[in-house]
Order: structure tokens, then sequence, then C-alpha cells
């Protein structure tokens, strides 16, 4: 039984029975299989988790109980689980999701830019309670004609109710800025070839609703974000509307303010379709990740009149957003545009770790790619996609790797001087901690290599496009970081 192919599914509440052998059930589509540790219910149109992945495990419970009430069934078990079978049709989401209960309501649809509201309901196991918890935005800007690259990371954990700006920033490569007269050279002064992070953290932040008004006759509900402000006292605000994105921050005396428009979307036709596609909708996923412009039309101001920084002018702009329960483990993520922003590329890949279980997944990446002449896209869980050659050395800073798909591959190879890399930057990797999560460069440099082919990459590959993005993006986790100096040591150690 599968979780993740996008078929329209047929759901059944079930209750679990340990000593029942599999065995089919007559429905009004016809015989089915079910688990052995399940057996169905009439309860068309509700979907809960899948107790095969672990998801609800109520046991006897009165939570248990709550559901079964909550269906209108009179008869009592010792768990709940899901059936479901399989119709060959393409899923219709909107659809399927009309029918929900209110009280999971976190699987409606929406814009995945818009913020998400924590999901308290008792439907939920209590390891996924509130989901999202966290929630953040990232908008990063390059200005191409002088080096000039500065980020905003904004991100509230909804358990703690704290929320962290992060302003990343690397200088213009042909500026050093000394700052007053009393700054000194080796401490205060403000030095290119590095990637900066100041933080400022606070507990008086709030979401607010700003709803566009909507064309006659028109449902918006998910093809754009509908408007909101994100906005901490005393700092600064996220403002976001169709076609739309103001922030203006000041993070430790310094002022950044941008306005961003002409998206590039990653699905030129619907603005709501992100890498992770419908595999947005699963709250089995602890990390979301989506991107909403590839490179937007930016105009900014980056200033610190202590430092001696008064930087105005325009570039290009990319907009994500991750949501969900905890930030991955072991991720890397890197990202460029090309000086005049007909070319884009992003890639992330991680190991996640499912909610409710021991293990871990294998890496899964998604790359998309842009151009004049190519569109590609590569997931891990698309048929016919292979991801290869993967090679993490952070202490070399380098990330490479090869997607395989039906008729297009490509090669991409990251790296970035060791030094230009961050200090640690702070997330919520638990539900109650921010903790170190990751180290981002701005000084990066991605290579990338277009091959079209037949039959799968096996004949007839050629290579037809390639691209250099500089001033690119690389970001390692902070375990792979740590992971690589604790191998460095131990085999320092045998050595001795």
């Amino acid at each position: 039984m599968s979780f993740w192919n996008p078929y329209k599914w047929r759901t059944a509440v079930a209750w679990v029975n340990p000593s029942a052998q599999a065995e089919d059930h007559q429905t009004d589509e016809g015989k089915i299989k079910t688990p052995a540790f399940v057996e169905t219910a009439a309860a068309d149109g509700w979907l809960l988790l899948e107790e095969e992945f672990g998801l609800v495990q109520y046991g006897e419970s009165s939570a248990g109980r709550e559901i079964v009430k909550k269906i209108g069934s009179e008869r009592n078990g010792n768990g709940v689980g899901l059936c479901l079978t399989k119709e060959l049709e393409t899923m219709d989401w909107k659809e399927m999701l009309s029918a929900l209960p209110e009280d999971l309501d976190l699987f409606r649809q929406q814009h995945p830019l818009d913020p998400h509201k924590p999901n308290y309901s008792p439907l939920l196991p209590e390891a996924l309670r509130p989901y999202p918890s966290f929630e953040g935005w990232y908008v990063r800007v390059s200005d191409p004609s002088n080096g000039l690259s500065i980020a905003l990371i904004m991100a509230t954990n909804y358990v703690t109710d704290e929320s962290q700006i992060t302003l990343l920033f690397s200088p213009a490569s042909s500026v050093d800025y000394h700052g007053n007269e009393d700054a000194k050279d080796d401490g205060d002064a403000v030095k290119s070839g590095y990637t900066y992070a100041v933080v400022v953290r606070t507990k008086d932040a709030r979401i607010v609703e700003v709803t566009e008004p909507q064309e006659e006759g028109r449902d918006n509900l998910g093809l754009e974000p509908r408007g909101f402000e994100w906005i901490a006292n005393g700092i600064g605000a996220l403002k976001v509307k169709p076609h739309s994105i103001n922030v203006d921050f000041m993070v430790q005396g310094y002022r950044f303010k941008a306005n961003l428009t002409k998206e590039v979307l990653w699905d030129v036709h619907n603005s709501e379709n992100g890498p992770e596609g419908w595999a947005r909708y699963l709250t089995i996923i602890p990390t979301h990740w989506y991107v909403y412009s590839l490179g937007s039309t930016v105009e900014y101001s980056f200033t610190n009149l202590e430092k001696g920084i008064d930087n105005q002018g325009a570039g290009w702009g990319h907009v994500e957003k991750n949501w969900g329960e905890a930030f991955p483990a072991g991720h890397v993520w890197t990202q460029g545009m090309s000086p005049a922003n007909t070319s884009q590329v992003v890639c992330a890949g991680a190991s996640l770790k499912i909610p409710g279980q021991k293990f871990e997944t294998p890496y899964i990446f998604i790359l998309g790619y842009r151009s004049i002449s190519q569109t590609l896209d590569f997931h891990t869980n698309d048929l016919g996609t292979i991801f290869k050659d993967i090679q993490f050395s952070p202490l070399e800073s380098r990330f490479s790797v090869t997607a395989i798909g039906l008729s297009h591959s490509i090669e991409l190879t990251a790296y970035a001087p060791f030094d230009s890399f961050s200090d640690a930057i702070l997330a919520p990797v638990s539900k109650v901690d921010w903790k170190p999560a990751c180290r981002e460069s701005f000084l990066a440099t991605i290579e990338v290599k277009v091959y079209e082919h037949s039959a799968w990459g096996v004949i007839g590959q050629k290579l037809v496009e390639r691209q250099t993005f500089e001033n690119a993006a690389l970001e390692f986790g902070e375990d792979l970081f740590t992971n690589s100096m604790n191998r460095i040591d131990g085999e320092n150690q045998v050595g001795k």
C-alpha cells in the first residue's frame, strides 16, 4: 500500500486488529485487500493518517474512541488506521480537500506562500501537534553589478511563540567597509570575501492577513497569495500580496529594504505549484519546501551608517519558504541566478526523519533549472528519475550531483571558499530549541551541464547547454560540518 502515488483515493476509517489476517472486503468498487492489522468500516470522504507509517497510533485510547464518535459510528475499536483503494484517474485535490473535517483543515487548499495556521487538533498524534510547529520565509537579493548579496530569514516557532530574523550578507566584492574612525580593521571592519550573519529574536511578532480584493467572478483561492504581513515590532515587516513582496528590517544596526516584483514562478502557469508538487499536502513530511520566485526584479537599499555602508541599487531576488515539524538533517542547498536573470538554478537534498518512526529516509533531492531554451525539474520520487554521483564535501565546501531523467540529465557542481561561509544559522531543529542548523556562503560558483539523450540516459547523450552561476548561494547543514570534523578528529586520533 502506497501513500505517495498521485491517484484519486477512496478512503475508509479502519480499526486496528493485530490478530486479523489480510483478507478481501467487498466495496462498491469491488473487492479490496486490507492489511492484516485493519478491518474496514464505511466512512468514505474522510482522510486520516496511515497506520502503516506510524502516524496514527492511538491504541486503546480515548482519542481513538473520540474519532470513532466523530464519524458517526457506534462500533468500539482499539485504534484507528487507514485503508486506501486506488481509482485510475487523476487526483482532484480541491474536490477531496473540501470534504475534510474542520479539525484537519491543515490539509485544505491555500497558497503555500501564505501563513499556515498552526493546528492543535486532537485528531493529530500528539507528536505532530501543533502542525506546523515552525514556519519561515527566505528572501535573497543579488546585485550582479557589484557582487553584493543580501538575504533575510524570517521564522516563527509556534510551540515557543518565538520568532527570529536573520540577516545574511556578503559585501560588494570590490569594497571593504571600515566604519567610523574608532573602528578597528581586525574587528569592526566589514570586509568582502565573507558571508555575515546577524540575528535578533523576539516574542513580539505577529501575522496580519491582508486579503487583496479579487476580480469580480474570480476565485483566487490557491492561485496566488492572498496577502499577509509578518510584523516584528520594533524590527521590521515582511509584506506579501499578489505579485509584490516588500521587506524592511533593522537588525543590529543594518537596515535592509527591498521591493520585489515580476516574479519568475517555478510553474509559469500556476504560482501555487512549487518543487514538491502534490506532496506538499502530506503531513508525514517533517519539512516542506516551496519556491515562489526564482528571479524577481528587485530594487533595494542596504545601509549601516556606523559601518560606513550605504548601498542602493537593483538586482534579482529569490523567494522561498519552509514549514513543518522540524528542520531537515544533513541537508544541502544551492541557488543561483545569471547576471541578466535569463537562467536560474536551485537544488536541495536532505534525509528526512519520519514523525513517529526511528528511521530516516535515504537522501531525497529536488533540482530545478531554467534558461531561455530549457525548463527542467527532477524529483527523487518521479518515476524514471535517478540522482547519482552524490558527493558532499563540507570541509572542502563542495557539492556535486547528477540528475538523470527520461529525456535530459544535469550535472551540477557547487563550490565556495571555505572561509566565505557564515557562522552557524539557528533554526528550530526541534520543537522547543533554536539550534545551529546550517551555514551559508554567497560567494559560491555553480556549474551546470545539461544533456539531451534517449533511452533514459544510456543512448545518444549530447551536451546541449552549459551555464556557470557566480555569486551564488551554497548551504550545508550544520550536522554535515560537525560529522566531517568528528571524522577527521577520529582519524587523527587513530594515526597517533
